[in-house]
């Protein structure tokens, strides 16, 4: 949002309230291109007049106040964020502010909470644009293969477990006598055809839904609504849900009383048989390609489900990972934040947390990026530049920024070039490239437990080659096409050891293709990776200036005899705790996976408590948990996760988990959590 003007609409009687508001947002980053208001008549003109990103208005005004003003815009049903802004000091003024559906209310004495406030509801009117055309893209598909099964002459309808049709298209809704597919809709064929007919068909559905057995090409003759007797020929094939189990069938049909009524015929006519059986043939060789047009589009259907059901998959692994990845770097920003406001902090202390929240803040960034990068490059928006950049300063430079990273993990980061490629300048676009080198970094660090991570770039003919190399864990060969796909990852569970949103190499391989190049991998399973991506060389003339890095900034419980084991990979979190816990002089053991957490168990009798992270790898919370709870029934096990829904916190529960904490974890709350197992 930062990146590009943003138009704001001002309502405000004073100019020189509406310019401190201005001075404000451009101070906080902002470009941005306002018009100030006083009148319930300009107002109306500059809605007309211009599409604006937000409206910033004054409470009380002479003639025409933030209320006013507020109901005005509800009233055009533009969906346009609304911050109010007053003088007056008052918790009946703010409630009447949110209530008329004001985004936001800031105290001009308070002008400082502007900024957040102004980019939040920015970024939260862009999330609910996305959302809406999401919407319209699944609703446009949907209408798609609908028209296309209504268009068929075939009929084509699909029953549940208790024979009710729940699809009927327009060939089947007149086939059986009636206008449109409400009156079909949950009704079994005894009710849909008349005397045995009806019997006979639902009969035969319940037989193939017991026996799971299709049926292919039946003949069967009905009598439809209208009392008429029509011949079919019929396909039914059970279908499945996820479980395997029988959910239904689909039918397929086609009207063959032509046909028959021309059968019949021949036999009264044997005189004219002959001349009629050449006529019987044509009408078979015709049937047989009616058949294999029903089994291709039998075939498409088919597809078409497995489609369906692996995009819901998908989908399903995509939120529930967004919203771990999300929620986990929230923890460690809300955590550190509140403990940066004691008063007895050291300056070292004071600078470590801060590095934790802008370390967490920058993932926080990456996700947004990558969530706007792939629909930038879904909508064909992703722009390229071109300058002088000067590889190896921008490759030390990524050296740099992820040393502190990988000496975390206890990983060897090195960066290898050639002495005669050092000074190559060359003409691309610098912050892609940056971005893809980060992309493929971030990726070796997440999959790589132990080892080295090398990387660098090399000129091979006209073009620069540049490689990321890992000893992590390695990617089989038959997911070798799928990791470059969107929302993919190997594994597609909840409850997946790695993080990550599955977007990365995704955006990679776009800006690789984009950027002129190609990007492509070698890796096995425990051996780890190697990927190269590949950008065509032009000659620069300039170097770029390499920026010097910027120095780094330098409840009373008494638990003295207690000691309480806390599992978290996430060395953030896990410091988050510490601290918490400090003032009570608690013994504290940690344990960097749920393997880890089984051990310290069994070597520490005096564990009093155990803070379990549920997503870790080598074994995770669950199974940990499991475990510990077969050893020491009576332990308590304090789940804390990211995974925020309803039944995951059921589902913890069931699983012997005595308590759940949700990241992010605020203090107070968290005392009051494990205070009852300690005191």
């Amino acid at each position: 949002m930062r990146n590009k003007p943003v138009n704001v609409l001002i309502i405000e009687d004073n100019e020189d309230d509406a310019l401190l508001e201005v001075n404000e947002l451009i101070e906080g980053g902002f470009d941005i291109v306002f018009e100030r208001i006083e009148t319930s008549k300009a107002m109306k003109k500059a809605l007309t007049e211009k599409n604006w990103d937000c409206i910033i208005s004054d409470y009380s005004m002479p003639q025409f106040s933030g209320l006013d003003a507020l109901e005005q815009l509800k009233a055009t049903g533009m969906d346009i964020p609304f911050i109010l802004i007053s003088g007056t000091i008052g918790e009946e003024t703010a409630v009447a502010a949110m209530k008329a559906g004001a985004n936001d209310y800031i105290m001009k004495n308070n002008i400082n909470r502007l900024v957040p406030a102004f980019e939040r509801e920015l970024r939260e009117a862009e999330v609910r644009n996305l959302k809406k055309l999401a919407e319209e893209a699944v609703l446009y598909e949907r209408t798609l293969l609908r028209t296309l099964i209504d268009n068929l002459p075939d009929l084509i309808y699909i029953k549940d477990s208790e024979c009710r049709k729940i699809v009927a298209n327009k060939a089947d809704v007149e086939f059986i006598g009636f206008a449109s597919e409400t009156e079909v809709i949950g009704k079994t064929d005894m009710e849909l055809y008349r005397d045995e007919s009806g019997s006979k068909s639902y009969q035969d559905d319940m037989l193939i839904l017991k026996k799971k057995e299709p049926v292919f090409n039946r003949e069967v003759v009905i009598t439809d609504a209208r009392g008429k007797q029509r011949w079919l020929l019929t396909t039914k094939i059970p279908i499945y849900d996820k479980q395997g189990r029988v959910s239904g069938l689909v039918g397929l049909g086609h009207d063959i009383t032509d046909r028959k009524q021309t059968e019949f015929a021949l036999l009264k006519q044997n005189d004219e048989y002959h001349a009629l059986n050449e006529e019987y043939l044509a009408i078979n060789e015709e049937l047989t390609e009616s058949m294999k047009r029903i089994q291709k589009i039998n075939e498409e259907l088919t597809i078409a489900k497995e489609r369906a059901e692996e995009s819901d998959k998908l989908k399903s692994a995509f939120l529930a990972n967004m919203s771990h990845e999300i929620r986990t770097p929230l923890n460690a920003i809300i955590g550190f934040s509140g403990l940066l406001k004691k008063t007895d902090l050291n300056p070292e202390k004071t600078n470590k947390f801060v590095d934790v929240i802008q370390s967490s803040g920058e993932q926080l960034l990456a996700i947004i990026s990558d969530i706007i990068d792939i629909s930038k490059i879904e909508a064909g928006q992703i722009t390229i530049s071109s300058e002088d950049v000067n590889l190896a300063s921008l490759s030390e430079e990524l050296l740099q920024r992820y040393k502190k990273q990988t000496e975390i993990k206890k990983l060897d980061l090195s960066l290898i070039i050639d002495k005669e490629d050092k000074n190559i300048v060359a003409k691309t676009d610098g912050s892609r490239i940056r971005q893809l080198l980060g992309n493929l970094l971030d990726n070796a660090i997440k999959f790589t437990s132990a080892g080295k991570i090398e990387f660098g770039f090399y000129l091979k003919g006209n073009f620069i080659e540049f490689y990321v190399k890992d000893t992590g864990i390695g990617i089989a060969p038959e997911n070798h096409s799928l990791i470059f796909k969107s929302f993919r990852q190997v594994q597609t569970t909840p409850k997946y050891i790695y993080g990550g949103n599955g977007l990365g190499l995704s955006i990679s391989k776009a800006l690789a293709e984009k950027l002129g190049g190609s990007i492509s991998l070698n890796s096995e399973p425990g051996k780890g990776t190697t990927i190269i991506f590949t950008i065509p060389y032009s000659r620069g003339h300039e170097t770029i200036t390499v920026k010097e890095p910027t120095s780094e900034l330098k409840l009373e419980q008494n638990w003295k005899n207690h000691t309480v084991l806390v599992a978290e990979d996430e060395i953030y979190n896990y410091q988050y705790i510490e601290e918490l816990l400090s003032f009570t002089d608690i013994q504290i053991l940690h344990a960097w996976n749920g393997k880890e957490a089984i051990d310290l168990v069994k070597k520490h009798p005096e564990i009093a408590l155990v803070i379990m992270d549920i997503r870790m790898p080598e074994t995770d919370g669950y199974a940990a948990t499991l475990q510990i709870k077969k050893l020491r029934p009576q332990l308590p096990v304090i789940a804390q996760t990211a995974y925020a829904f309803k039944e995951e916190r059921e589902d913890a529960l069931k699983k012997g988990f005595d308590n759940y904490l949700v990241k992010p974890v605020e203090q107070n709350y968290f005392m009051k959590i494990i205070s009852p197992y300690l005191d």
